[in-house]
C-alpha cells in the first residue's frame, strides 16, 4: 500500500497536466467546409455517382453535428470567359439548397467560385471580370443565398507536378495579382452591397512555403475592406520541424490580429484534411500537419497572442470529400470540445 499511494498520486499528476487547457470562449465557432459539386451538380465528376437525398441528409447531419455554419459548395470555377458553369444555376442546385436549409435551417450556403490564374482565371482582362461579376450577382439571386465564398490562387512556378496546371505566366503577372483581386473583391462589394462576401488566402507567416503566392500584409489590409470573412491556409506549409510550425503559428495569429484590430470581421485558420499525393509530400508533412496536432497547435498560439480575447473566429476545413468519420471526431475533440 506504501507504493501504491504515491504511483497513485504520480499517475493523477501526469493525467492532469498532459491534457492542455484552455479559457472557455477564446476559440470561435464560425466554422466552415469546403463542399465538393455533388449537390449542385447532381453527381459526382469523378465517378459519375448521382446525388441521393440520403446525401444531402447525411451530409446536413454531419455539418449540424460538428457545429459547421458555412458550407463553401463548389460552383466553379469561373470558364476562361469568366462565365460559371450551367450547373451553378440548375434545379439540382436550386433544390439542394432549398433541402440543405430545411434539414439545417442554421446554414450558411456560400458557393465556391474562383479557379486558377492563368487557367480560367484573368483577373487583369475587363470582359473577364465583368462576365464574372454579373455572372455572381446571378447567382446570388438564382439560389436565393446570402453570398460567396471567393477563391482565386496563382501557383508559383518551380514544382514540376503543378506546372502543367496553369499557362505560362506573363510579364507582371505575379507582381500584379494582388492587386487585381483585391480589385475584383471591390468591384464585387459595388455589385453586391449587400451580400456576405468569403474570401480565401495562404498564410502569411514568414517561413512557410506553399505552393501559391502568398498575399502581403499590406494587400490584406486593402481586401478586408470588402470582404465579410477571410479564412487563412495554414497548411501545405513546406514545414517539417514541430518547434518550426508552431512558431509561424504564433506569427500568424499575430497578423490576424493586426488585421483584426484595423478591421474586426471574421478571421479563420484553415486546416487540411488530405488525400496526400507522393508529388507533394514535399509540402504536406502529415506528422506536422494531422489535425489533431495543427488545431492543439493554432489552440496554444492563440493563447500566447492573447489570453483574454478571441482572435481566430473559427476554422476551415479542406476538404469534406477528404474528411472522414474519424477527423470529425477529431476536429470536435480538439476545436469544440
Amino acid at each position: 500500500m506504501r507504493l501504491f499511494f504515491p504511483f497513485l498520486i504520480i499517475t493523477l499528476i501526469f493525467a492532469c497536466t498532459s491534457q492542455e487547457k484552455f479559457p472557455e470562449g477564446l476559440f470561435g465557432q464560425e466554422n466552415a467546409v469546403w463542399t465538393e459539386s455533388i449537390y449542385f451538380r447532381g453527381q459526382k465528376p469523378s465517378t459519375g455517382e448521382k446525388l441521393t437525398d440520403q446525401h444531402i441528409i447525411d451530409y446536413a447531419q454531419t455539418v449540424k453535428d460538428n457545429r459547421i455554419k458555412y458550407a463553401y459548395i463548389f460552383s466553379g470555377p469561373y470558364g476562361t470567359d469568366g462565365q460559371l458553369p450551367e450547373y451553378a444555376f440548375s434545379e439540382t442546385a436550386i433544390n439542394s439548397v432549398k433541402r440543405l436549409k430545411a434539414l439545417y435551417p442554421e446554414i450558411i450556403i456560400l458557393p465556391w467560385i474562383g479557379g486558377l490564374q492563368n487557367k480560367t482565371v484573368y483577373l487583369g482582362d475587363s470582359l473577364w471580370i465583368e462576365n464574372a461579376l454579373e455572372d455572381t450577382r446571378k447567382l446570388v439571386e438564382v439560389l436565393d443565398i446570402p453570398g460567396v465564398h471567393v477563391d482565386f490562387e496563382f501557383i508559383l512556378a518551380g514544382n514540376a507536378y503543378l506546372a502543367n496546371t496553369v499557362n505560362p505566366e506573363k510579364p507582371g503577372d505575379l507582381e500584379r495579382y494582388g492587386h487585381n483581386v483585391n480589385e475584383f473583391h471591390r468591384k464585387l462589394r459595388k455589385r453586391l452591397p449587400k451580400a456576405f462576401i468569403s474570401s480565401v488566402v495562404v498564410a502569411t507567416s514568414s517561413e512557410t512555403r506553399p505552393w501559391k503566392r502568398k498575399t502581403t500584409m499590406e494587400e490584406l489590409h486593402t481586401l478586408i475592406k470588402y470582404v465579410d470573412q477571410l479564412s487563412f491556409l495554414y497548411f501545405d506549409t513546406h514545414i517539417h520541424d514541430q518547434r518550426l510550425f508552431e512558431d509561424n503559428c504564433i506569427e500568424l495569429i499575430r497578423d490576424i490580429q493586426t488585421l483584426k484590430n484595423s478591421k474586426d470581421i471574421q478571421y479563420l485558420v484553415a486546416v487540411g484534411t488530405f488525400l496526400n499525393v507522393p508529388e507533394l509530400h514535399d509540402y504536406r508533412n502529415l506528422k506536422i500537419e494531422s489535425l489533431p496536432n495543427t488545431l492543439k497547435i493554432i489552440k496554444r498560439s492563440t493563447v500566447q497572442v492573447d489570453s483574454v480575447n478571441q482572435v481566430v473566429d473559427g476554422i476551415s476545413i479542406y476538404s469534406d470529400w477528404a474528411t472522414d468519420k474519424k477527423e470529425w471526431r477529431e476536429f470536435y475533440k480538439y476545436w469544440i470540445d
